[in-house]
């Protein structure tokens, strides 16, 4: 008997825990536990396809019927005559004959049967019963309802019939059912109150897919990972509903990290034919709604529509009617707003431009005529303005707004003001303007800008800007525009000499203003980028702009100056970078400068770091992170996010930087942030073998920034190396690592050395490559990968490293190249290299590059170098592995654990009945530890290390547990204490 309803193919996302419960329930009921379930939620939600998923099981006879609702009329019986329909297309006459035996009248719902005596209803629902449980003797039977909610009263009247009348027959029913078309007075309210009051009645309610959900059923659908930016796109257009994801995916290829602009058609329609189904002035109220842009109240939303042909008295009715429709959200009545927002778009572009004007003026009238929070609502009466037609109106509400949003420190919302602004300079009267000049407003403009990542906009803004000041008569002007381009030039990632030809226009400009606070902006713009591409003067410039912003009395230029002194001076005198980056943040948080906040807290987790407080930096970025966050989105902000997950990554707190990175990724910053987050994102997939999640976040970082961008090298060289090597390129991974070593004309920084155990790493990979290949060994390629990294590693400073505070750490380091060193060579100290390595990485607290060499010197323990305990290295590597999720490093030290013959069974406690006066009973405390152990696969020399006990005593112990269990071997007492006293006895 074949199934009905088979699944769609592909996996069900986000519906674990509800597949889960579905599946116990139809165990049961093929086990002759009769349940009803009925499973709800809106349209789209993906009901159908969980219950086709669960009742994808060859062994059961899954029966299912669809109500139908056509015209608004319902048709009595629908969905038993489809299921009794669908079992008779596939039983054969021995069967028919048995089941529908002394049931003719079952041809008032079957007319192909033959026979035409006629029932009343009363007599069909106990034959119906009497069938069913005759078909459930034959088959676990599943019953499936869809659409419940079009259901009939005498299909109803045999739903319950069937459930209250459960027996122990093998019977599930499950029914699916939408929440939108469950109305006030809806029949089937009090079916769900009668059926609730029954044991065997259970209801599953599905919510709306969450963005790891969202992600999960996007890689389905293309087979593939799916880029963070689609991700999050596709969960906000379709907020995490399944049915219209699947639609916005349908013009896709999975390869985007972004969705067109343009909803789709298909989804256009989709989400219209519920608006179809309205009366038409419900129709008319929710165009109005549309055309308010934004949950609106009643009030308000009756006195705009009652001007467009929406009647005020019908008003809560035609909202009320919306809901049911599930055109509007449910318990919306006093704040009436869309179901599915995006419906709210195709209902305004679908909308004459005329009457969107008519409509938008009368919302304008009607706001400017309450007593509403003028500032709160300045931002849509500019929209309202500006769509009516307005200008003037619309240039005063912007600017309203944006001071605004400047107040409430929401940089995205006051960026569209300013834009606006600008925009309309040039249309609107110089009384409308106000006192803020064109200049000025281009610079505000684009410093703002920059903080959302809008690179473009802002560049456009100092253009403008630069091409109105006259600089003989503006010089101050025309610098900080310099400065601040110079900035810009830095986060797009343009060419150290663009950034320096700005600096050093904006100095000629200031050299007669020797004690202005422009002129200590480029000093300190100058000092930066100077410390940056490794050019002579950093520090003096970085302390002459100190001096002269103190001197200028602009808190802004002091906290400027302290903050890039800090980055300057990072490497000669960490201890006083810290202390300028914690007065820059005092300074920048009492003059407001969001950016300056940011590079204070930047510098003080760099100090900390390289002071060797690597927890005290993370502390520091995750405050930094969220002070600015508090107020709202800050992409800017993000790059703190990466510090913190870059030193969890480290650390091995990965659940933890997981937690940080996906709010981030999903933020969609840009920039150097953007990249950052992507980097360290791209490791960590690596590392948890996520390749080509990995690949996509190295692709859009690459986008984001170029690839000869110095600011974030470190990241950018570890994560492009780790994941071309995870890609089976070790020597493109060799070139991309070798190439970023040290910045060209610079000595070696802090970040070097980390660089260098990543590239002699993947030399000893290149030179294993090639002693492995088929024909013979590879000498020329072996000889080329060990001059690659001896090349580096014979003339690398390391005593300028292991002598600082965090000495700790470069000692781990050098340790680390040492041993992949002796790898690459093969030299036969590689157990005692990676020895000394593990020991470095535990001082140093780096649990995975611990179990990293822990596992290598297994491997050379075990390929016939001086005696080690494997078995002791294998477990304590594999226990690190499963806590980090790092599956590539799981999967390799299980493989050489079993070529060992290692067990890497953690020891449970035995427990030993002592009444049943089993062979264990006469052990003591201590013999039943060797036991444990014994049970675990660990070897005598292991069990003494364990136990602090010597050898010997071990082998006493073992010949005394032999002898009280009569038990001939180790092998033979261990299956004994299995069998007599596992876990849980």
């Amino acid at each position: 008997m074949r199934a009905v309803g088979v699944r769609l193919g592909g996996r069900l996302a986000g519906r674990d825990a509800e597949a889960d419960l579905l599946a116990q329930v139809v165990r049961a009921g093929a086990a002759g536990e009769p349940r009803a379930v009925v499973v709800r939620g809106e349209a789209g939600v993906g009901k159908t396809r969980l219950v086709r998923d669960v009742c994808d099981d060859p062994g059961l006879l899954v029966l299912w019927g669809s109500c139908v609702h056509f015209g608004g009329a319902s048709l009595p019986y629908a969905p038993i005559i489809g299921l009794l329909q669908d079992w008779l297309a596939d039983a054969d006459e021995a069967e028919r004959a048995e089941v529908l035996a002394g049931a003719d009248e079952l041809s008032t719902l079957l007319p192909t049967l033959g026979t035409t005596r006629v029932s009343a209803t009363v007599r069909l629902i106990p034959l119906i019963d009497l069938v069913l449980d005759r078909i459930a003797q034959r088959h676990p039977v599943v019953v499936v309802i869809d659409d419940l909610h079009w259901a009939d009263m005498s299909s109803l009247d045999v739903l319950s019939y069937l459930i209250t009348c459960f027996h122990g027959q093998r019977l599930t029913l499950l029914a699916t059912c939408r929440d939108e078309d469950l109305g006030e007075g809806h029949p089937l309210h009090s079916w769900l109150a009668d059926m609730r009051r029954t044991p065997a009645f259970d209801e599953i309610h599905l919510d709306r897919l969450g963005p790891d959900a969202t992600g999960v059923q996007l890689e389905h659908l293309f087979g593939r990972p799916v880029d963070i930016d689609l991700v999050t796109q596709v969960q906000a257009r379709s907020d995490g509903n399944p049915y219209l994801t699947e639609l916005l995916a349908g013009q896709l290829s999975g390869a985007e990290s972004s969705l067109p602009a343009t909803v789709p058609e298909a989804l256009r329609d989709a989400l219209l034919a519920a608006w179809h189904r309205l009366s038409g002035p419900a129709r008319q109220l929710v165009r109005v709604l549309a055309v308010g842009g934004r949950p609106t109240p009643l009030p308000l939303l009756a006195a705009v529509a009652s001007e467009h042909g929406v009647d005020a008295a019908t008003l809560s009715g035609c909202v009320s009617e919306a809901e049911q429709h599930g055109v509007l959200r449910s318990g919306s009545v006093d704040l009436p707003w869309f179901r599915h927002p995006v419906l709210a778009e195709v209902l305004y572009d679908a909308l004459p431009r005329d009457e969107a004007a008519l409509i938008h003026a009368t919302y304008l009238r009607e706001l400017e005529a309450r007593s509403v929070p003028v500032e709160a609502a300045a931002a849509d009466l500019a929209v309202h303005s500006q769509q009516a037609g307005r200008i003037a109106d619309t240039y005063r509400w912007s600017l309203m707004a944006a001071e605004y949003a400047a107040r409430l420190r929401a940089p995205a919302e006051q960026a569209i003001q300013l834009e606006r602004l600008c925009a309309l300079w040039e249309h609107v009267p110089p009384d409308v303007r106000g006192l803020v000049d064109r200049t000025t407003l281009a610079l505000q403009t684009s410093e703002v800008c920059l903080r959302v990542g809008r690179n473009d906009a802002a560049l456009e803004q100092l253009d403008t800007g630069l091409g109105l000041v006259d600089r003989e008569r503006d010089p101050l002007i025309a610098a900080n525009l310099l400065v601040e381009r110079s900035i810009l030039s830095w986060h797009r990632t343009e060419p150290i000499e663009a950034v320096l030809a700005d600096i050093y226009e904006a100095l000629d400009l200031t050299a007669a203003f020797p004690a202005s606070a422009e002129r200590a902006r480029a000093l300190s713009a100058l000092g930066s980028a100077e410390s940056w591409s490794g050019k002579p003067g950093a520090i003096a410039h970085a302390d002459e702009a100190v001096r002269i912003a103190g001197l200028a009395g602009s808190e802004r230029a002091l906290a400027e100056a302290f903050a890039e002194r800090s980055s300057v001076i990072l490497d000669e005198s960490p201890l006083l970078a810290l202390a300028d980056a914690q007065r820059a943040e005092s300074l920048a948080r009492s003059c407001g400068s969001m950016l300056d906040l940011l590079n204070a807290f930047v510098w003080q987790a760099n100090a900390l770091r390289t002071l060797g407080r690597r927890k005290d930096a993370i502390e520091v970025a995750l405050r930094g992170q969220a002070e600015l966050l508090a107020p709202g989105p800050d992409p800017f902000a993000y790059f703190l996010a990466f510090m913190a997950a870059d030193g969890l990554l480290e650390s091995g707190r990965w659940r933890a930087c997981d937690d940080l990175l996906r709010p981030a990724l999903a933020a969609r910053s840009h920039s150097i942030a953007g990249a950052a987050i992507r980097l360290t994102a791209a490791s960590l997939a690596v590392r948890q073998g996520r390749v080509p999640e990995a690949r996509q976040h190295l692709d859009r970082a690459r986008e984001l920034i170029s690839t000869t961008f110095i600011g974030i090298r470190a990241a950018l060289a570890i994560g492009g190396s780790e994941v071309l090597a995870a890609e089976g390129k070790p020597r493109e991974a060799l070139d991309w690592l070798r190439s970023r070593l040290t910045r060209p004309g610079a000595a070696p920084d802090e970040d070097d050395d980390t660089l260098l155990v990543h590239y002699v790493h993947t030399a000893a990979d290149l030179a294993l490559a090639a002693r492995d290949t088929r024909d013979a060994r590879d000498a020329d390629g072996v000889a080329a990968a060990v001059a690659a990294a001896e090349e580096v590693v014979n003339g690398w400073p390391w005593e300028s490293f292991t002598t600082g505070p965090d000495r700790v750490f470069h000692l781990m380091n050098q340790a680390l190249v040492q041993a992949e060193l002796a790898r690459c060579r093969d030299d036969p100290d590689q157990v005692e290299r990676w020895q000394r390595a593990a020991e470095a990485c535990d001082a140093a607290g780096v649990p995975w590059y611990r179990a990293i060499s822990q596992w290598r010197c297994a491997e050379a323990a075990a390929a016939g170098r001086p005696a080690v305990s494997v078995g002791a290295l294998l477990r304590d590597a594999h226990r690190c592995a499963v806590d980090l999720g790092a599956k590539p490093l799981q999967d390799e030290v299980e493989s050489l654990a079993r070529r060992s013959r290692v067990s890497l069974r953690e020891p449970e406690p035995l427990v030993v009945r002592e009444q049943a006066a089993t062979p264990l009973s006469t052990l003591t405390a201590r013999e039943r530890e060797v036991l444990t152990l014994l049970v675990a696969g660990r070897s005598n020399g292991e069990i003494a290390k364990e136990l602090v006990i010597t050898d010997k005593t071990v082998s006493a112990h073992v010949s005394n547990i032999l002898r009280k269990t009569g038990t001939s071997s180790r092998m033979a007492a261990a299956a004994l204490a299995t069998r007599l006293g596992g876990p849980g006895g």
